[in-house]
C-alpha cells in the first residue's frame, strides 16, 4: 500500500459518519499495521534482552576487576625485583 492510498484510507475512515469513534480507532490501527507492520511490544522479549545485557555488563566488570588485580600484582612483583 502506498502512502497516498494509506492517507486516503485514513481520511475516508475519519469522515465516515456511519462509524463510531471506537470503530474508527480500530480501522485506523488496522490500516497502520498493514502499512507499517505490527508494532506490538513484547515485554517478555524485552525482559530477556535486558537480562542478557545486565549479565554481559556484570561479566565485563568482573573481567575488569580481575585484570586490575593482575596489574597490581605485576607492579608489586616488578617493584620487588627492582630491589634485588
Amino acid at each position: 500500500m502506498s502512502y497516498e492510498n494509506y492517507a486516503q484510507r485514513i481520511a475516508a475512515i475519519r469522515t465516515d459518519r456511519n462509524l463510531s469513534d471506537e470503530q474508527k480507532r480500530t480501522l485506523i490501527n488496522q490500516a497502520a499495521e498493514q502499512e507499517y507492520g505490527s508494532q506490538a511490544f513484547n515485554v517478555g522479549e524485552f525482559e530477556q534482552l535486558l537480562s542478557r545485557l545486565e549479565g554481559s555488563k556484570m561479566r565485563q566488570q568482573r573481567q575488569k576487576s580481575v585484570e586490575g588485580r593482575r596489574d597490581i600484582f605485576a607492579g608489586g612483583l616488578a617493584g620487588m625485583m627492582s630491589n634485588f
